[in-house]
């Protein structure tokens, strides 16, 4: 027969049995901390797709009406700039200069187009589209230039303005404009490349 303890006796305590405690309070915080840090980050998910809105960008239009219609102008311009052949395919200086010449007039007609249905209310977006179509105006002004310089000169190279300052071309404020907008055939094109 084994001797019992008596049952007042405590059970003896192990470094074990002293360390359980804290390291089961450090996982409960942890678990804790995690959770609290998962709850904010759907939390905030959440705001940013339900109830976050930024307004307007920069440039863009509150009424749509405009780059709606523009759009359509623009994709039937570019369509039949389109069937042209590229000028980077013309047989010499001249057939590139014609092939630019052709294309140039269907933007000054497109530009045509859009000014009867700009904005005119209110006046900071009736004045941002026409400062559009007037950068519009310059950078086809560019490409006339283009064509003339390689009627004299068969290496002349298309030099466009800039706008802002001296590094920034003046396609990047029509096709900023353009892009902001949703109106992709308003873009400058890629026809001289």
């Amino acid at each position: 027969m084994e001797p019992s303890l008596p049952a007042s006796d405590p059970l003896p305590v192990t470094p074990e049995t002293q360390d359980d405690a804290p390291v089961a309070s450090r996982r409960r915080t942890t678990y804790f901390v995690t959770l609290f840090a998962i709850l904010a980050l759907m939390g905030g998910w959440f705001y940013l797709l339900v109830f976050y809105d930024p307004g307007l960008m920069i440039d863009e239009l509150a009424d749509q009406a405009f780059p709606t219609q523009a759009e359509k102008i623009c994709a039937a311009s570019l369509a039949q700039v389109e069937k042209l052949p590229l000028a980077n395919l013309a047989a010499n200086p001249d057939e590139r200069a014609a092939n630019v010449e052709k294309s140039n007039t269907i933007f000054r007609q497109m530009i045509q187009d859009l000014r009867p249905i700009a904005p005119d209310k209110p006046s900071e977006v009736a004045q941002g589209v026409n400062e559009w179509l007037n950068d519009w105006d310059i950078y086809i002004d560019n490409r006339e230039e283009y064509v003339q310089n390689l009627r004299k000169d068969p290496e002349a190279r298309f030099l466009e303005s800039t706008k802002g300052s001296s590094t920034k071309g003046i396609t990047r404020a029509i096709n900023g404009f353009a892009q902001v907008n949703r109106m992709e055939s308003c873009t400058t094109p890629a026809d001289l490349s």
